[in-house]
């Protein structure tokens, strides 16, 4: 029997008049069509998506025979249709992402600090996996108390980790608690060491991430930006989106520790490889100082200075 969890993809992309995978393992192109043999598995799912969508709305986390999905309702000419995210259970590994060494020891050394650290990233770039691989390997790693806030939970991972149970991770749906905001009024009664907001997305959000960040608790989101300096400047404009933009710039220059940017490029076998630069600001004036004054693209030199020193197998965080 053909099994479409067996298959390796990014998307499945259900309309009125098609079923296409994108980023299917071995295909040239990102869309192809599902095999006709998979069809009425297909529509199995679409009756079962129909009666989930009556209850949840138009966006929702969904099971399907032990394979997580995210899924949102899209509307077209034709009709509604569904899009889902294939999402990756167990959680993979940090090390088996793709990243080098160097880079790899300065995002676990992370995990030892305090502050705001920020995956950018398009869209389907892989950046949820990062946050998830990166939140299992603090709490296996070093122990205590993390949060997840969603919009809905993607991956079931709550629980205790690490050899001997030291570490524990609670999730929380923001929607149910009735938006972040009240999430991480409630989150924070855990005095969690690690908070995991799914997306920065409101000005209300992206404050209370650089409030709790600063407050001494190691903040891990994702944001859609074009580069580095994309995401602080992205993250620079929700924050300031109903004023305050010195005060915001200010804060955010105090409690960014790091953003890492992401790319999955796809290669001519059908693969995707991961590409990725960061910006690490463990304590550095200078960094702080051109977020604190708004000239983001004078960050290139440290960016780059930075990317120096991860080729020749240095960590970026003391």
């Amino acid at each position: 029997m053909n099994i479409i969890n067996e298959l390796n993809f990014a998307d499945l992309l259900i309309s009125k008049d098609s079923y296409n995978f994108r980023f299917l393992e071995g295909q040239p192109y990102p869309i192809c069509n599902v095999p006709d043999n998979y069809n009425a598995e297909v529509q199995e799912m679409v009756q079962e998506l129909e009666c989930i969508r009556e209850a949840k709305g138009n966006e929702f986390f969904y099971l399907h025979l032990g394979v997580p999905y995210r899924v949102a309702v899209v509307q077209t000419i034709s009709g509604s249709g569904f899009f889902l995210r294939k999402l990756k259970l167990p959680v993979p590994s940090l090390d088996s992402l793709g990243f080098s060494e160097p880079f790899l020891n300065t995002l676990k050394l992370m995990g030892k600090k305090r502050g705001l650290l920020l995956v950018s990233g398009a869209t389907g770039s892989g950046k949820s996996t990062t946050i998830y691989a990166l939140l299992t390997y603090y709490v296996q790693k070093y122990g205590d108390i993390a949060i997840s806030i969603e919009d809905p939970p993607e991956v079931p991972v709550q629980g205790n980790y690490g050899d001997n149970q030291e570490g524990v991770w609670f999730q929380m749906d923001a929607r149910e608690l009735g938006g972040y905001e009240n999430a991480m009024i409630s989150a924070m009664r855990y005095n969690p060491r690690y908070i995991f907001l799914g997306e920065i997305r409101s000005a209300k959000t992206a404050k209370e991430a650089i409030r709790a960040a600063v407050n001494g608790h190691l903040v891990v989101s994702t944001i859609h930006g074009s580069s580095v300096q994309g995401a602080i400047y992205a993250l620079q404009q929700i924050a300031s989106a109903e004023g305050e933009a010195d005060l915001v710039r200010s804060i955010i220059a105090d409690g960014l520790l790091g953003i890492v940017h992401q790319e999955l490029r796809f290669t001519e076998n059908g693969q995707r490889s991961l590409s990725a630069n960061i910006l690490c600001n463990d304590g550095s004036a200078s960094i702080s100082s051109k977020i604190r004054s708004g000239k983001l693209e004078l960050l290139s030199s440290e960016i780059e200075q930075q990317r120096i020193m991860l080729s020749h197998g240095k960590n970026l965080i003391s």
